[in-house]
């Protein structure tokens, strides 16, 4: 009886592991908002520093795969497990609240794997 039991244990612990989410990417495009003062450098916008400080803390979670600049809008790159989850993170940005920034999430599936380094 006992050495049942000891094979049927890691079946039951199996069995009761919840099924793991696996992660989705999402871009996120930043353009600036209505509360963008023109007359000011970036680093002189009203919620910039802590713009960048979220965004910091984002890589060091390793949340934001990767993120760049092109023309006036800024693109990240992110992984979480579903949109609702991504929109939530980051719309706790102090800029994207103030309207220092516009923001835009879409889902982002790649149709060609690569890396940058």
């Amino acid at each position: 009886m006992r050495v049942l039991l000891f094979l049927f244990f890691p079946i039951l612990l199996i069995a009761q592991e919840s099924p793991q989410k696996s992660d989705q990417y999402f871009i996120a495009l930043y353009t600036v908002g209505e509360n963008w003062d023109v007359k000011k450098s970036p680093g002189e916008q009203l919620y910039f520093k802590e713009h960048s400080s979220f965004l910091s803390q984002l890589r060091k979670d390793k949340i934001i795969v990767t993120g760049a600049r092109y023309s006036d809008t800024g693109m990240l790159i992110l992984k979480a497990t579903d949109f609702k989850t991504i929109e939530s993170m980051l719309q706790q940005d102090l800029a994207i609240q103030n309207k220092l920034f516009e923001l835009e999430i879409h889902p982002y599936a790649s149709f060609y794997k690569g890396c940058i380094e």
